[in-house]
């Protein structure tokens, strides 16, 4: 073998042993390094660790996370992950700039579990501040989560309060520095793409929410097959509640969110969105009149939105192809009575709780009653007026009043024949009274009171409750009889039941007043 030969198998072997010395050595500090580094209360723990110099590789196989204390809103952290892999890390960065440089963090089929602390909690550390200290700044071209699963316990860890059954997540350009992971949120992002698949949350005791999908960008977020609905049957819900509640079931096809944005400022998020856009939601409710009424005094809508954990401004709302379906049902034995709308299409705008929001909420809606007249509605409200006011205006035209009776048989024992051809109402009031007027072109109306049975007419007082009545003949040029509004509201009922007794108000003095306009 010639000397040269020799020389290059000496420096072959003197380079490789030095590399595979400088990899072992390499390892070794990373060990040493997590040993020092990891908090006392976080337990980090792999099968095997793999680096690579030359590529500036490290990774971790079947990793596993257990974070004990409370550190956020949660005592218990668990993450176990197949591999976490870091890709591209600048040792010149590290060495000469004292910044830490990855071209890509990667966590493969993580499934992370948090369990949330008790309310009685007397955990010392739940009590204190926890800055973390960071000397160094971090960048990161890109954190990608693979095939995660996500599950947030109770602090008994026997109600699953969220449960994502896949996530995939891409954030872009993260960055953190002394000063940034201080702060409420710990580090900065550019670009961001999140996939969830099958996302299950309740809400509360009686309520739950599903998700099908959700895929969210920095522009847009599209959500399929929401559902809200009630855990227990109508009849379970009955048993298990002493005062009257809502039975629901709200579905929605698909939620799409265009030009969206989230801000933290005095340690509250501002959520915006440019325009929301619900496809066929159906919402069906159901109340078992047997229960006790609650007496609980129900805010309106403008107090609701105060209340918001967050700050919201949202554009426009649009609702395509929407249906209602409401049912009571009293202890009579019968059928429960139902209200519906349907083909409803809506457009909410300046739906927002901000201060410095001076335009009013505005609602305009327009849909099918039972099938047959056509109503709409315009509202609007200011959020933060002191007095809850309001205005309400809105028409009903080419109405069966037959229609009505799958309602009025069960649940007032009365049912009715004619037609409102023309129907038009104006309301303004506030969280305590209302007033307005009201004008209806009719034909032909009539009412018949029906037995405790509801198999038969009580003619003696349809007879002379129709006497009361005017049959729509005694009108105005233009056909229409005039009425006023002039109402009390229940503090108890929602604000739906204030409506009603507004328009109910108007309508008996239509029919029974002298029909002429003030």
């Amino acid at each position: 073998m010639s000397k040269i030969l020799k020389w290059l198998v000496f420096v072959s072997i003197f380079c490789i042993g030095g590399y595979m010395l400088a990899e072992w050595k390499m390892k070794k500090e990373v060990i040493s390094f997590l040993e020092r580094k990891v908090p006392d209360h976080i337990d980090f723990s792999y099968d095997r660790l793999t680096i690579s110099l030359m590529k500036g590789n490290i990774a971790f196989e079947n990793v596993a996370v257990v974070s004990l204390g409370k550190q956020t809103s949660s005592c218990e952290i668990k993450v176990n992950a197949e591999m976490l892999s870091i890709e591209g890390f600048d040792y010149w960065k590290i060495l000469f700039q004292n910044a830490i440089y990855i071209k890509s963090l990667t966590l493969n089929k993580p499934h992370l579990s948090f369990k949330t602390c008790p309310k009685e909690s007397d955990n010392v550390v739940a009590n204190k501040s926890n800055p973390i200290n960071l000397l160094k700044e971090i960048f990161v071209e890109e954190i990608i989560f693979d095939a995660g699963k996500i599950e947030i316990w109770d602090s008994n860890e026997e109600v699953a309060l969220i449960a994502v059954n896949q996530i995939n997540l891409s954030l872009k350009k993260v960055a953190t520095d002394p000063d940034v992971i201080k702060k409420y949120v710990p580090f900065t992002f550019t670009d961001y793409n999140i996939e969830i698949q099958n996302f299950n949350a309740p809400l509360g005791e009686f309520e739950k929410l599903e998700m099908a999908s959700l895929v969210m960008n920095n522009a847009t977020i599209d959500i399929t097959d929401i559902v809200l609905s009630t855990i227990y049957s109508k009849v379970e819900l009955s048993r298990e509640i002493a005062y009257e509640r809502d039975h629901i079931y709200l579905s929605i096809p698909e939620i799409k969110v265009d030009e969206h944005n989230y801000l933290v400022s005095n340690d509250s998020l501002h959520v915006n969105f440019k325009e929301l856009l619900l496809s066929q939601p159906k919402l069906e409710i159901y109340r078992d009149k047997s229960r006790l009424e609650d007496f609980t005094n129900k805010p309106l809508y403008g107090k609701l939105l105060q209340k918001l954990p967050f700050k919201v401004a949202i554009d426009s709302v649009f609702i395509e192809k929407g249906a209602i379906v409401y049912e009571e049902n009293i202890p009579n034995n019968v059928k429960a009575g139902a209200l519906s709308f349907e083909n409803l299409d809506a457009e909410i705008t300046n739906l927002s709780n901000k201060t410095n929001v001076e335009e009013p909420v505005q609602i305009q809606l327009n849909a099918d009653l039972m099938g047959t007249g056509k109503f709409h509605l315009n509202w609007q409200f200011d959020v933060y007026d002191p007095r809850s006011t309001f205005l309400i205006s809105g028409g009903l035209s080419n109405f069966n009043t037959s229609s009505l009776n799958d309602f009025l048989v069960p649940n007032l024992r009365t049912q009715t024949t004619g037609t409102i051809d023309q129907l038009y109402f104006t309301i303004s009031g506030d969280e305590y009274v209302a007033t307005g007027d009201i004008k209806m072109r009719y034909e032909d109306f009539k009412f018949q009171v029906l037995n405790k049975e509801r198999n038969g007419v009580k003619k003696v007082l349809s007879f002379i409750g129709n006497l009361f009545i005017n049959d729509g003949s005694k009108t105005d040029d233009d056909g229409y009889r005039y009425g006023d509004i002039e109402t009390e509201r229940v503090q108890n009922k929602s604000f739906f039941n204030y409506l009603w007794i507004n328009l109910q108000d108007g309508l008996l003095d239509v029919l029974t007043g002298n029909g002429k306009k003030d």
